[in-house]
């Protein structure tokens, strides 16, 4: 069944599942995709995520959100991060474009695959804006039982991006803060797997670190709302879209220098080494303590984030598509 999108909604979009289900993965792709594809009349095809169908004799574009199976191997299992990288290198060769979702991921394609030279194009992305209205702060942080300051970390959960560090720093700022409390929206996704609640107690957080898990767009919105300052911590990002999301929402943001997290978002937030605790910790008492600077970061964070926009992404990508229906 299609998910619940409203862009699914579109009399421009038709939607259908394919297959009876029980087929999956690389057999339900070349197998199932392509003869539907066929029968379609489609003139050129779209992979939103690294793969595209290998056996499709048509025109292919395919976007690619980061090569982390390459470059961040040890957050995939053996297996899985062999076939990922197979699929997604010989899907690149097949597609007529390449859609890197940042300069660095760019950089990174055409450093792996310099045959790909000329057919890799960047498209930034946008921030989410079909989540709910922002609401009172005050009313957020009554809904949520938050009365001191809220740190809000949203993303996946992976080793590359090292919660433990921002648990420690979070520990570092508990006795001028005895309220502080951090809320972490993300499945763990580790491997091997995290024991988060253990480093919490091992950080002294215990009881003030809510693990929230996935959440839906109307709590994700709460959150937002609820708390003081944001912080994404990442050996290695693509892109960063929790960094671009919690500016365009108004918060102050705590990231890495790493790319392309520096890259992007540098000009509006304080950036640190994605391990250093007590540089995050800093980071962090920084925005708390300084009116003056958290006012700064959230008027820059906002005028970033409202350079980008999921209407030019679709543009830019509309026009690649076209322009490699009719190459």
């Amino acid at each position: 069944m299609a998910p619940a999108d409203p862009v699914l909604r579109s009399p421009s979009v038709i939607a259908r599942p394919l297959g009876a289900g029980g087929t999956r993965g690389v057999a339900w792709s070349e197998r199932i995709v392509p003869d539907a594809a066929r029968a379609d009349g489609v003139d050129v095809f779209f992979g939103p995520a690294y793969t595209v169908p290998l056996s499709l004799d048509v025109p292919r574009v395919v976007a690619v959100h980061d090569v982390s199976f390459f470059s961040a191997s040890h957050d995939f299992g053996v297996l899985d991060g062999l076939r990922r990288r197979i699929l997604a290198a010989a899907s690149m060769r097949a597609a007529r474009l390449v859609l890197a979702c940042s300069a660095f991921t760019q950089r990174e394609v055409e450093g792996l695959f310099p045959d790909l030279r000329g057919r890799v194009v960047h498209i930034p992305l946008g921030p989410d804006d079909d989540l709910p209205p922002p609401v009172d702060r005050n009313a957020a942080r009554a809904a949520l039982g938050v009365k001191g300051p809220m740190i809000l970390t949203v993303g996946a959960i992976l080793n590359r991006r090292p919660l433990p560090t921002l648990l420690r720093a979070a520990g570092r700022l508990r006795h001028r803060w005895p309220e502080l409390i951090l809320h972490v929206v993300g499945e763990n996704r580790t491997r091997p797997p995290l024991d988060l609640h253990r480093v919490v107690d091992d950080a002294g957080l215990a009881g003030r670190v809510r693990l929230d898990g996935f959440v839906d767009d109307a709590a994700l919105s709460l959150r937002y709302a609820a708390a003081d300052v944001a912080v994404f911590l990442s050996d290695y990002e693509g892109f960063g879209l929790p960094a671009l999301e919690a500016m365009a929402r108004g918060l102050p943001v705590v990231t890495s220098r790493a790319p392309s997290l520096g890259e992007i978002f540098g000009e509006a937030a304080l950036l640190v080494e994605p391990r250093d605790e007590q540089a995050v910790a800093g980071a962090i008492e920084r925005i708390l303590r300084d009116p003056a600077l958290r006012a700064d970061l959230v008027s820059r964070g906002r005028a970033l984030a409202g350079r980008f926009s999921w209407k030019e992404t679709a543009q830019r990508t509309w026009e690649c598509l076209v322009s490699a229906a009719g190459a």
